[in-house]
């Protein structure tokens, strides 16, 4: 399974989030935590939210540490291919 794509976000009503883009198969998933001792929830991205990640990604894929196959799902914005 490969690594969680993450990052940190401030939300006017939640406050500091943090962001993680789970993969499993040719499934994307995203997840938020409220803080540190809370579950993690599944939440629908927003346009920022996706650029953000795709921006990662390519980062990573760069430095070899997210396959193709995974940044092209990222890239389809999660919809199966």
């Amino acid at each position: 399974m490969p690594r969680a794509i993450g990052w940190n976000k401030r939300d006017p009503e939640l406050g500091k989030l943090k962001i993680e883009a789970r993969i499993f198969g040719n499934k994307l998933t995203f997840f938020r935590q409220a803080g540190r001792f809370e579950q993690w929830e599944e939440f629908t991205p927003s346009v920022e939210d996706w650029d953000t990640v795709n921006e990662l990604a390519e980062n990573k894929f760069q430095r070899g540490k997210v396959q193709a196959q995974h940044l092209k799902v990222i890239q389809a914005r999660g919809r199966k291919f």
